[in-house]
Parts: structure tokens; C-alpha cells; sequence
């Protein structure tokens, strides 16, 4: 009787104990062993492990779109400045075209006063290297003076009119592209071309007929 009291006591106090001190998997820390302790906390430590993951994946991701928006933010800001650049060239152009069609035209009109002239194999438009110091030399007499230049273009009589008419455009082109390499002001440069049907008043021979002449504008 007197074993059966005291356990009912015992029983009775660690109740009582229990309802004090529970831990958070519901269990006195003191009658719990670390088997169960273990098995309690491992959902805890996994949920916090995986919750840790899921973080950084996150912030690796956040990182990641921050990056490309930089990128992107750059881009725009280069191709705002590129834009800023062509306006300001396109006014420029604008100013300069405004500043010849207000001009007045001098009595007898334009006279021309040739510079040099380059010349170019059949059917082509790049400038040969036998031709560039011609360039070279016709760049600096350019840059001594404060005329306009006009740059010709021709081709020979072989061919159809439209073909030689944008052969000796892009012939014209080329030199007016290689003058403004050198330093020549393009707003001083006008270009011109024509096709075979002048070709037999430049010359007789094909390889004097595919020519670009330049001239400063009197």
C-alpha cells in the first residue's frame, strides 16, 4: 500500500513537473533521452537547412537579375549617349546644308580648279595602294585651303547606265571616306557621279575612263 502511494506521488510530481518545463517538442527535457531529442529536433534542423538553401538560392537569383539590369542600364546609357552624338552630327549637317543653300551663286557660276585624280581597276571601287599617296597628297593640299571640294566619280562605257552611275558613286564614296580619314572636313566635301555616257569625253582608253577627279569649288 505504502510503495503503491508513493508511486501514484511520483507519477503525480512529474505531471505537475512537466506542465513547468516542456520543451518545444512537447516532452520534460529531463525524462527525454537524446535518441528522441535527436528525432524531435531533425525536422527543425532540416527545415532550417533547407530554408537556408532556398535564401541563398534566392539571393543568388536577386543578384543574378541585378547584374543583368546593370547590364541592360548600361547599354541603354551608352546608346542614349551614341544618340546624343548622331543629333548633334545631324544638326551640324543641318547647319552646313542651311549655311550652302543661302549662299548666292557668283556670275558665270562655279568654277572648278582640279586638284588630282585617282584611278580604279574594272568594275571595282576600292582604293588601290598605288593610288593612296595621290590621296595622301591631294589630303594636305586640301587641308591648306579653305574651299569647298567636289569628288567626281566615272566609270568606262561598259555596263548598263544604272551599273556605272552607282559604280562611280561608290568610287566617289570611297575617296570622300578616305579624305575624311585623313583629316578632311566633311562638311567641305560634295560628292558627284557619272555614268558611261561621259565616259569617251575623259579619254579613249577604258583605264582613264574609271576615274574619281577632285576639285576645289572657285
Amino acid at each position: 500500500m505504502k510503495r503503491s502511494l508513493f508511486l501514484s506521488l511520483a507519477l503525480l510530481g512529474s505531471v505537475a513537473f512537466a506542465e513547468q518545463s516542456l520543451d518545444p517538442c512537447g516532452s520534460p527535457k529531463e525524462v527525454y533521452s537524446k535518441y528522441l531529442l535527436d528525432k524531435c529536433y531533425k525536422g527543425y534542423f532540416d527545415a532550417i537547412i533547407e530554408a537556408k538553401k532556398k535564401s541563398e538560392e534566392a539571393l543568388n537569383k536577386a543578384n543574378e537579375a541585378l547584374g543583368k539590369a546593370n547590364e541592360a542600364l548600361n547599354k541603354a546609357n551608352d546608346l542614349e549617349g551614341r544618340v546624343s552624338k548622331l543629333e548633334g552630327i545631324v544638326d551640324d549637317h543641318e547647319k552646313r546644308i542651311k549655311a550652302l543653300e543661302s549662299r548666292e551663286i557668283p556670275k558665270g557660276g562655279w568654277q572648278l580648279e582640279e586638284i588630282g585624280a585617282v584611278y580604279f581597276d574594272f568594275d571595282k571601287f576600292n582604293i588601290k595602294k598605288s593610288q593612296a599617296p595621290k590621296l595622301d597628297d591631294i589630303a594636305s593640299k586640301i587641308q591648306s585651303d579653305t574651299r569647298e571640294v567636289l569628288i567626281v566619280g566615272f566609270a568606262d562605257t561598259r555596263g548598263s547606265s544604272k551599273y556605272n552611275f552607282n559604280l562611280s558613286m561608290y568610287r566617289a564614296q570611297m575617296v570622300a571616306s578616305y579624305l575624311a580619314k585623313k583629316g578632311v572636313d566633311i562638311g567641305r566635301m560634295r560628292i558627284a557621279s557619272y555614268g558611261k555616257e561621259v565616259a569617251k569625253l575623259i579619254s579613249p582608253k577604258y583605264a582613264e575612263q574609271r576615274v574619281v577627279r577632285i576639285y576645289f569649288i572657285k
